[in-house]
């Protein structure tokens, strides 16, 4: 007996409704995945999920049929199949090299009623002639609607006529017959009598439901693809799904373009949550055959999917112009270059009167030089920082150090450099200028803060800003482009930790930007930039981790169940989904992702939050925000010394550290404050003595030598902490 299991995670496996009222208000997607499942059985259920629309919101509410219009146009019906094998158009997701979506003249994105699902079934080849007029209004005849099920199921003759029954067979379209007559002579189609077929009368709701019904009961639907087939990248990174649950897929794969074997006699077994994503990056073409099988069910036809791989030995820089300067907002260029790999940018930020170089690219500089080009574009002197010492992010120091451009990096990182095994790198390291967390470059018209933040590595930077609100991260802020389905790892830090230094990171940002607002930000590899709700989504990576314990950690895409992730959003339907992982040391292992007492470093730690239930014991803050205030904040170290340097930033609030002081100028009768428990299931929050919401704002009067008081109380009730700010005038 095959293995099986759930190939689509989400899919729903509920028995089904039997009346349109329980349905009313399910997402379309739920409920063609739902209707596709073999065990619903009610003969009068109506198809209410290709009655939706073309909203791009996967839970927008499912619209009943309408009273009286029992037949199906063709846009309606093209969503029915659209629907059941859930296909992801090209628009919800960030993918430089996904081919250009193939459009109809008459179908407009978001604006012609099914449009979505029309123009995955064109992607999809379900549909054809691109390019022309579609017509989704016109009548879903009962002959092109089997063309449609016989393409999309892979369906092919059965017998020689099984039309012969039919007085009206000579009436079918020769284009349709061959589908036509698989449909009926596998039994998926009936006529609309025992002798008439009726080959131009529309289809109606209840046989388009009969057919999909009869297909997905007696057929397991073909597998299919993300990222989708035909495409050309440096490298691809690719799942295999079907619509059935519970069935299993197996494939077979060539990376030299040759054929590969039949998947059904020879394949391996595909199962996302032990691999994760195929991964695939060698030059050339990557040739790969999947079949859906259940046991219950007629394996699905065997689908083949090609991709070109690779980059050229060498190419020259490029750049495109990412902002153009705008009174004191700099101009910035995004570079980069198509022979790397990883696809790292690089971004040239220039002022009035200096300009800065923000990361040094992946290529080695005996094949391409970067300073060249930044030369090239440059108007003003600049200076160079890099976010973290690894090659695809530094490769080029050399090229800039050689010729005496200012480097920057932070201690931590040029500590590493000085380390490497690569002479240039060495070299580079000595010629490093080590700047501290929160130091400012001045580049006439506006000014850039850096900031030192360890996850990634142990001293990644990242860059701001102060009269635009755009943050540039390396390797920071996760990745949110499933062209190679990202995860960024962020390991040289505990979760808790990491998460107190990212929110007080985001205040750091929120201090120096002219007006307070973070209006992009930015990681090396990220195609596009992302506002707030994909950077939300990264906070909410680690805070989910706290809030539920190992509960909300997934088997990695990259590394499947050998490996833990922690993921928000849909990779190929949110462009703000964010994944961080690996965390901790492999999936199904003990947990070990969160903070614990360590003699290798300081710490007040006092429990470890890695056992069992842990995560319910946390009675601390992961932040604390003044206004009208200045907290004096203390040395937080997060792993053993490396390379001769103590891994330690200054002047931080530390969730383990109870006593602070705090500044308030001369005259400054009462101050706001907003405490952040660290887990959101804390059982108590209190401000001297209040009860106070997560995160809200608390005024509280002050004067010299008062002290606010900040009490929390674990989730599980078993511990209390009490953080004291006594207060200081300056």
């Amino acid at each position: 007996m095959r293995k099986t299991f759930e190939t689509s995670p989400g899919a729903n496996q509920d028995s089904g409704s039997n009346t349109i009222a329980e349905r009313t208000g399910m997402s379309r997607r739920a409920f063609s995945r739902m209707l596709g499942l073999p065990m619903l059985a009610a003969p009068s259920m109506m198809l209410a999920g290709c009655l939706g629309g073309g909203s791009n919101d996967d839970e927008a509410p499912v619209t009943p049929p309408v009273a009286g219009a029992p037949a199906l146009a063709r846009g309606a019906f093209v969503a029915t199949v659209a629907d059941h094998f859930d296909w992801v158009h090209s628009s919800s997701y960030n993918d430089q090299y996904k081919a250009v979506q193939p459009k109809y003249s008459d179908v407009v994105l978001d604006q012609t009623p099914y449009s979505r699902q029309i123009e995955t079934a064109l992607e999809e080849s379900v549909i054809g002639n691109a390019g022309t007029a579609f017509a989704p209004d016109a009548d879903a005849t009962r002959e092109w609607a089997a063309g449609v099920y016989a393409k999309a199921f892979g369906i092919t003759t059965t017998q020689a006529d099984a039309l012969s029954i039919f007085s009206d067979a000579a009436q079918i379209g020769e284009e349709y017959r061959a589908s036509v007559n698989a449909l009926v002579g596998a039994g998926y189609m009936q006529g609309t009598s025992a002798t008439a077929f009726s080959p131009k009368a529309q289809i109606t709701v209840a046989e388009a439901e009969a057919v999909l019904k009869a297909i997905t009961g007696r057929l397991t639907s073909p597998p299919q693809v993300m990222c989708k087939s035909g495409t050309t990248a440096p490298r691809r990174f690719i799942r295999i799904s079907t619509p059935t649950a519970g069935a299993a897929i197996y494939y077979t794969v060539t990376t030299d373009g040759s054929e590969p074997a039949d998947p059904l006699s020879s394949g391996r077994l595909y199962d996302f949550y032990a691999q994760g994503v195929l991964q695939y990056a060698s030059n050339g073409t990557v040739r790969l055959k999947a079949v859906a099988v259940r046991d219950d069910l007629e394996p699905s036809v065997v689908r083949e999917f090609f991709w070109k791989t690779g980059v050229p030995d060498t190419a020259e820089y490029q750049a495109t112009v990412y902002h153009e300067a705008s009174g004191a907002k700099p101009k910035v260029w995004k570079i980069f270059n198509k022979a790397e790999n990883l696809g790292p940018f690089v971004y040239y930020i220039e002022g009035s009167t200096r300009g800065l170089v923000f990361d040094c690219g992946q290529i080695s500089p005996d094949k391409a030089n970067l300073k060249s080009f930044v030369d090239s574009i440059a108007t003003k002197p600049y200076d160079m920082i890099v976010g973290h010492n690894h090659s695809d992010h530094s490769s080029q120091i050399y090229n800039f150090t050689s010729a005496g451009i200012p480097f920057y990096c932070s201690g931590i990182e040029k500590a590493a450099f000085m380390a490497d095994s690569n002479a240039n790198r060495r070299a580079a390291g000595t010629a490093a200028i080590a700047v501290p967390d929160g130091h400012t470059f001045d580049l006439g018209s506006s000014k850039v803060s850096i900031f030192i933040i360890p996850g990634h590595t142990n001293g990644t930077v990242t860059a701001v800003v102060h009269e635009a609100g755009w943050v540039f991260g390396s390797d920071m802020w996760g990745c949110n482009r499933p062209t190679t389905a990202d995860t960024t790892q962020y390991s040289s830090v505990k979760v808790d930790l990491f998460l107190s230094l990212t929110l007080q990171l985001l205040a750091d940002y929120r201090k120096r930007i002219v007006d307070g607002q973070i209006v992009e930000v930015t990681n090396a590899h990220q195609e596009v930039p992302v506002g707030m709700a994909c950077v939300d989504n990264f906070v909410q990576c680690f805070q989910q981790l706290i809030d539920e314990g190992d509960a909300a950690s997934k088997p990695s895409i990259r590394g499947g169940i050998a490996n833990r992730m922690s993921i928000v959003g849909d990779m190929w339907r949110d462009k703000n989904w964010m994944a961080i992982g690996p965390i901790g040391s492999g999936y199904g292992k003990p947990v070990d992702y969160l903070s614990k007492p360590t003699v290798d470093y300081p710490n007040g730690i006092g429990i470890d939050y890695n056992v069992d239930n842990g995560y319910r014991k946390y009675a601390t803050l992961s932040n604390v925000e003044f206004e009208q205030a200045t907290l004096v904040g203390v040395n937080v170290y997060w792993a053993a010394p490396a390379n001769g340097t103590p891994n330690v930033l200054p002047n931080k609030f530390d969730p383990w550290t109870f006593d602070y002081r705090l500044k308030v100028p001369a005259g400054q009768r009462s101050v706001a404050i907003r405490p952040r428990a660290m887990s959101n299931k804390a059982s108590g929050l209190k401000v001297n003595g209040a009860a106070v919401a997560q995160s809200s704002r608390t005024v509280v009067p002050v004067s010299a030598g008062s002290r606010i008081v900040v009490e929390v109380t674990s989730p599980d009730g078993s511990a209390t902490n009490r953080y004291s700010f006594t207060v200081e005038v300056a």
